[in-house]
């Protein structure tokens, strides 16, 4: 059947609760988890506990999820505490890992400043080292910010920045250590169909210009590559001079591995709702906020929200983005063929179509203004995306909003819908 027209299978119909057996759930090495039945509110919130927990198995030979923690607060230096339910999927689990191991003398609590993180103590660093010391030390040793945490508040939220940037590409399925990717700048022949994530401590080194940027880190894939912003829930602060320098040298580092493509921007914002002050930004008083400007070509914006996964793997991949689109071209009536035109195509009515799932914010911004003497058109989203970009557009504009959960099941070759 036809997920994309048939409404009586449910494609714009939001639902809140899934009930399956052995439901195939897409990983990001296109492989399929067969998981046992379960009730969840969020497909991709039971792949985030679920996949992590395999991924590890499968890559560091049955670790659980204590090693995955105490990893992942030794790449961050410092995580903020509501990273770890996140992380783990469950509060009541996580409550009772970290008590176990602050009593283990693992890791110890930093609350200052209203600033509340996770920091690892001496004796986890030297398990860490001991044991994978090729993927810990450039975090560990010498002078690096993420070994000695400071006290200024500044500098700790940069490292919770970076620390959520670490979590949100590990749960997307990116090569985080640097035992399971290739050194910084990849060759684009040796990245595997999971992309590679690299941190400031990995690219920056080969990047001397790029000091001062506020990139957490850049994000490369066999086809293209991007700078990874975190901006949580308010404007971070933008200075155009040195984000052009930023990408300009992660351009030119990434030409030796063969990548030919131009690098664009991913901006990760705590909620949905953070899109709307980027979309809305003028760059605060001062000039000195971020706004959107010609430093990238695009700014893709993703929430850390569970549900955007999906959008991540579209983004991310595409191949799988191809038949997505394959998919959604079957409502157009007629395609637009215009090279750079802001609309995918025509439906029946003659009203113009736009695909908006991957948040282009520039492209949204853009949309908004050729409506104003175009008309609205139809809109197709992610479900989760579907209140926001109502509030910015307003409700001329008709939204059919894709169920994510449903979505993930044609990417993962399952049948859309049954008869």
């Amino acid at each position: 059947m036809d997920f994309a027209k048939s409404e009586s299978a449910g494609i714009y119909r939001k639902i809140n609760f899934v009930r399956t057996s052995n439901f195939d759930i897409l990983f990001a090495s296109q492989k399929c988890i067969k998981l046992e039945s379960y009730a969840w509110k969020s497909i991709i919130s039971y792949q985030s506990i679920q996949v992590t927990g395999y991924r590890f198995k499968e890559v560091y030979g049955g670790l659980g999820k204590k090693e995955v923690l105490v990893r992942m607060i030794g790449l961050s230096g410092e995580m903020p505490v509501g990273m770890v339910v996140k992380l783990l999927g469950s509060a009541t689990y996580a409550a009772a890992l970290i008590t176990s191991l602050k009593k283990d003398g693992l890791i110890a609590v930093r609350n200052r400043d209203g600033i509340k993180g996770y920091v690892l103590r001496a004796k986890a660093k030297k398990i860490l080292m001991n044991s994978n010391a090729d993927d810990f030390a450039p975090y560990m040793t010498g002078c690096v910010e993420t070994n000695h945490v400071r006290s200024e508040p500044q500098r700790r939220l940069r490292l919770h920045r970076m620390s959520m940037a670490w979590v949100f590409a590990y749960q997307a399925g990116a090569a985080v250590f640097i035992t399971e990717k290739p050194p910084y700048p990849p060759s684009v022949t040796k990245i595997g169909e999971n992309p590679a994530y690299y941190g400031t401590a990995e690219f920056k080194k080969n990047v001397d210009q790029a000091g001062g940027s506020r990139a957490c880190g850049v994000l490369c894939t066999k086809e293209s590559a991007f700078a990874v912003y975190h901006t949580m829930d308010r404007l971070m602060k933008w200075v155009r001079k040195t984000e052009r320098a930023m990408r300009s040298c992660v351009e030119g580092s990434l030409v030796k591995g063969g990548y030919m493509h131009q690098t664009d921007a991913i901006m990760i914002g705590s909620t949905m709702d953070t899109l709307l002050l980027l979309l809305e930004s003028n760059g605060g008083p001062k000039g000195n906020l971020f706004q959107v400007d010609d430093v990238y070509d695009h700014y893709y914006f993703i929430p850390m929200e569970e549900d955007s996964f999906v959008q991540m793997k579209l983004l991310t991949d595409r191949d799988t983005e191809e038949r997505f689109q394959k998919v959604l071209r079957r409502t157009l009536e007629r395609r637009e063929t215009k090279e750079y035109a802001l609309k995918d195509g025509f439906d029946q009515n003659g009203r113009s179509v736009y695909f908006l799932y991957k948040l282009d914010i520039m492209r949204l911004m853009r949309i908004k203004h050729e409506m104003m003497w175009e008309g609205a058109g139809v809109a197709y989203c992610l479900d989760f995306q579907e209140d926001v970009l109502h509030e910015y557009f307003g409700m001329d504009m008709e939204l059919r909003p894709i169920i994510s959960t449903r979505a993930l099941e044609y990417l993962c070759g399952r049948e859309m819908y049954r008869e």
